[in-house]
C-alpha cells in the first residue's frame, strides 16, 4: 500500500489576490503565451506567474522571488495545520455531465520493483528538467500529479466522500466552465487512518 502522509498546503488570500476565478490556469503544458498573458493581464497574482515562469535562464528564480514576495505580502497563505485536500471536478463532456472526486497529499517514492508505485507515462527531458528547475528555486509543486489507486471495497472512496459532504473550503469555476472544489482535511483521526 502506497504511504501517503498530510501537508500544509498554500492558498490564495482572496482579500490580497482577489477573486479566485481570476487566479486560476490551466495546467502549464497547454498554455499558449497568448493565453499566457490574457491570464496576467486579468490578475497579475495568476498562478501562472508561479507554474509557467518566462523569461531565459533567471526565470525560475524569478518564480522563486514571486512566490517569497507572494507570501512576504499574504497573497497567498501557508496552511497552519497538516491536511489531506479533498478534489473535486464537475465538468461537461459530449453532453454528459461528469464528476472526478480524489485527494492531494504527499506520496511517499517507491522502488519500482516493490510494485507499490507505477511509473508516470513516458515524460520527455525537457519538460523533467523545466519543472526539476522550477522545484529547485521555490520548493513547490504547482501542479500535482494525477494517480490512480485500488479501492476494491470502497473504504478510501467512503472516507473522501464522507470529508467532502459540506460546502467546501474552495469552489472555483475555470474557463472551460468545470466547476473545481477543495475541502481541507486536517482532522488527526481521520488522517491517521494512513490512506487518508
Amino acid at each position: 500500500m502506497a504511504e501517503i502522509k498530510a501537508f500544509k498546503g498554500m492558498r490564495y488570500n482572496p482579500e490580497k489576490g482577489g477573486g479566485l476565478n481570476s487566479l486560476v490556469c490551466p495546467p502549464y503544458d497547454i498554455i499558449s503565451d497568448e493565453q499566457r498573458a490574457d491570464y496576467i493581464e486579468k490578475n497579475p497574482c495568476n498562478i501562472i506567474r508561479l507554474e509557467l515562469p518566462q523569461g531565459g535562464d533567471e526565470r525560475y528564480r524569478e518564480a522563486g522571488e514571486t512566490l517569497t514576495k507572494w507570501l512576504d505580502e499574504n497573497v497567498l497563505a501557508q496552511d497552519k495545520n497538516d491536511s489531506i485536500y479533498v478534489y473535486e471536478m464537475d465538468f461537461t463532456a459530449n453532453g454528459v455531465k461528469n464528476s472526478l472526486k480524489g485527494f492531494v497529499s504527499l506520496v511517499k517514492l517507491e522502488e519500482f520493483s516493490k510494485g507499490i508505485i507505477l511509473p508516470h507515462e513516458e515524460t520527455l527531458s525537457k519538460a523533467k528538467q523545466d519543472r526539476f528547475n522550477l522545484m529547485s528555486e521555490t520548493f513547490c509543486n504547482f501542479s500535482q500529479i494525477y494517480s490512480l489507486y485500488m479501492d476494491e471495497n470502497n473504504s478510501i472512496y467512503s472516507l473522501v466522500d464522507g470529508c467532502s459532504q459540506g460546502e467546501p473550503d474552495m469552489s472555483v469555476t475555470d474557463s472551460d466552465g468545470t466547476v473545481h472544489k477543495m475541502w481541507c482535511v486536517s482532522d488527526s483521526g481521520v488522517i491517521a487512518k494512513g490512506y487518508l
